[in-house]
């Protein structure tokens, strides 16, 4: 009787472990050290955070959740009382200590409501998301559902059956994420005493909870010693299907182990770890140690939040400590803190009130009023692009190499350079149209990068290609081709404002105006077909290096020899009389569209050497962005054909009266 009492009091004691309290999850020293634990992902090693980011931003469409009562909107949860927003460590931590709450909270975001009917889950709205327990009971039908719609070829699916597919490996990752700790809260004595050989469970307590570390040891060494057949029949399938399923499956969602040998670079996941366990006859107790402290932490959480907190940094910095004494920790704190910063939102919202705070100067323009209004908007506009540029730099550190490798980085280096020209315009045109014009390409350029990143839902800062790994190319030729797209997309948006304040303004100080903007135009499109003809070069000298040619009519190669071609025709054909200043700007839109498609566009054709950044919803953003551009050339065809058969070309051709 006595020994069935104690037993209880041992299995009250772990289930009360496993309810961490959820507010201890967002004590701030707490969420701090997950932080910054450093993990191995994507080929780099990284913090915590970074993965939680976005693990959430590709599930939840977000890098925070908003929490409110699932059945009174506006009002706190039940579960999370007094809390609005959860940070992407905060939910993270919440779906391993308390996946009876995370489960419950709405996550997965799913564009098209038929995709979620095509598995019986009840719709919602159009565009609505969805928590883990409402997609659970059709778990094996999304299962058989995407694995159908996977055999068909990408470009066949509809965008329902890829919704599909994405909902079921969003679901499935996110089901193992949760249950990163259910290894610690189970209870292996009733899972598995019955069927283990007596010569392990001699190894184990006779009465109460014992780790599956424990089970995995003395049980590894029993079939190392007797074999897989010295089993009870049935007893190893029972065994490792429960490990799989609590330990093993779960525990291959991160590389968090440094390993104690330093010539071995791959991090241990704990699905690897425990498997070794039970492998090999020796592991290293550095290793062991931080897989059994993690598990620690439910343990410890029975004793008080203070004992929580203090497990919380002791494995914390256990991981920290192996990855420091291998030289892995390097910039692991500094990435946290360059997303705590936020350096392009908060550059977008300056950028915001500075083209605000312009355009309402450009009300009075020529007047004191319009002074004023500035001096005042240069203020946030060149803290905005300071912000830019810090965060630019901050990412060199971060990743070791010059700016620009990924096509979110080429959306931030161009928007910089681009609003950097703009703002230096100011000096020429000195009526606030440059401050405007620095404003709305950087508060455009940074809105654009964060609706790729979502799109894209992936680590802005990769591993790269092997063929990008070099430095010097990086900083030459990829430098110097994107300063041509910030050249001729600057150009391009000044074409379109010059052709829809031609449309509206008139008389003699609106045609000076239009002269001037023409002017800093073609200019602008000498810029940009200078860097795109420098970096088209030096590209093909790379090729060379890395590929044995210097030309190969690869996608990309073509787009950015079409942009110097397109920059080249706008030049002679400005020179030679063909255009004036219509022509000049409706060419200069074209130009824009090219470069679009060099920029974008080749990478989505998924052939050639370049197809290694494809973004699902680009194509629609291009058409959408090519539709605005074609407006524009046919408005400017339109005051071509005007000038030339309407009425302002018999305007032009009527006799001046004589004066006097």
């Amino acid at each position: 009787m006595k020994t069935f009492v104690f037993f209880l009091i041992l299995l009250a004691s772990i289930c009360q472990a496993q309810l961490v309290d959820p507010a201890w999850l967002r004590d701030p020293e707490v969420v701090a050290a997950f932080q910054s634990i450093p993990i191995l992902e994507g080929g780099r090693h990284k913090p915590l955070d970074t993965h939680a980011r976005f693990l959430l931003l590709r599930l939840h469409g977000k890098q925070s959740m908003k929490v409110e009562d699932p059945e009174r909107p506006g009002a706190e949860h039940p579960d999370l009382p007094g809390v609005k927003k959860l940070s992407a460590s905060e939910w993270l931590l919440l779906s391993w200590f308390r996946p009876d709450i995370a489960r419950k909270l709405p996550l997965f975001v799913v564009d098209n409501s038929q995709a979620v009917g095509e598995i019986d889950v009840e719709p919602k709205g159009l565009r609505d998301r969805y928590s883990w327990d409402e997609i659970n009971p059709a778990r094996k039908k999304l299962q058989e559902k995407a694995e159908g719609y996977s055999n068909i070829e990408r470009n066949d699916r509809t965008g329902v059956q890829s919704q599909v597919i994405s909902l079921a490996r969003n679901f499935f990752d996110y089901d193992a994420t949760s249950d990163y700790l259910l290894g610690a809260r189970s209870d292996w004595r009733a899972l598995s005493w019955e069927v283990l050989p007596v010569e392990v469970q001699a190894g184990l307590p006779k009465e109460g909870a014992y780790s599956y570390w424990d089970m995995a040891s003395g049980l590894g060494k029993f079939i190392r010693e007797k074999g897989a057949d010295a089993l009870a029949p049935g007893t190893g399938d029972k065994l490792l299907t429960e490990m799989i399923d609590r330990v093993v499956r779960p525990g291959m969602t991160l590389a968090i182990v440094p390993p104690a040998d330093k010539a071995n670079t791959a991090w241990i996941k704990i699905g690897d770890l425990i498997t070794n366990v039970m492998r090999e006859p020796q592991v290293a107790e550095s290793e062991l140690a931080i897989g059994r402290n993690r598990d620690a932490m439910l343990l410890a959480a029975a004793n008080g939040k203070e004992a929580f907190k203090e497990s919380v940094k002791k494995w914390s910095g256990e991981i920290r400590a192996a990855a420091e004494a291998r030289g892995e920790l390097k910039h692991v704190d500094r990435e946290v803190s360059y997303y705590k910063r936020d350096y392009f939102t908060n550059a977008l919202v300056l950028f915001l009130l500075g083209f605000l705070i312009a355009t309402i100067g450009l009300v009075a323009p020529q007047t004191k009023f319009a002074r004023i209004a500035g001096r005042i908007a240069f203020v946030p506009l060149v803290v905005a692009l300071a912000y830019s540029v810090w965060g630019i730099a901050e990412r060199c550190i971060i990743n070791e190499r010059p700016p620009v490798a990924t096509l979110y980085e080429t959306i931030l280096f161009i928007t910089a350079v681009s609003s950097l020209v703009a703002l230096l315009l100011e000096r020429v045109m000195r009526n606030g149209a440059g401050l405007a014009l620095t404003g709305f390409l950087g508060a455009l350029g940074l809105f654009l990068s964060n609706r790729f990143m979502a799109l894209d839902g992936q680590d802005t800062m990769p591993t790269l290609e092997a063929v990008l790994i070099t430095n010097f190319w990086l900083a030459t030729h990829v430098t110097s081709i994107n300063i041509g797209y910030a050249g001729a997309m600057l150009a391009s948006i000044l074409s379109m404002v010059v052709l829809a304040y031609r449309t509206f303004a008139r008389g003699p100080g609106a045609i000076e105006k239009r002269r001037l903007l023409t002017r800093i135009t073609y200019g602008v499109v000498c810029f940009g077909l200078l860097f795109s003809l420098v970096g088209t070069v030096l590209g093909g000298i790379w090729a060379n290096d890395s590929w044995g040619r210097f030309w190969g009519w690869d996608p990309k190669e073509n787009g950015a020899l079409m942009i110097v071609l397109m920059g080249l025709v706008i030049l002679h054909a400005r020179l030679g009389g063909y255009i004036r200043e219509t022509g000049l700007h409706v060419l200069s839109v074209l130009l824009g569209m090219i470069t679009l498609f060099s920029w974008f566009g080749v990478n989505q054709l998924g052939v050639g050497l370049h197809s290694y950044g494809f973004t699902d919803g680009i194509w629609r953003a291009l058409l959408i962005s090519w539709g605005i551009q074609g407006g524009f050339m046919l408005l400017g065809l339109g005051h071509w054909a005007f000038e030339k058969w309407g009425s302002g070309a018999k305007a032009a051709k009527a006799p001046v009266k004589a004066q006097g």
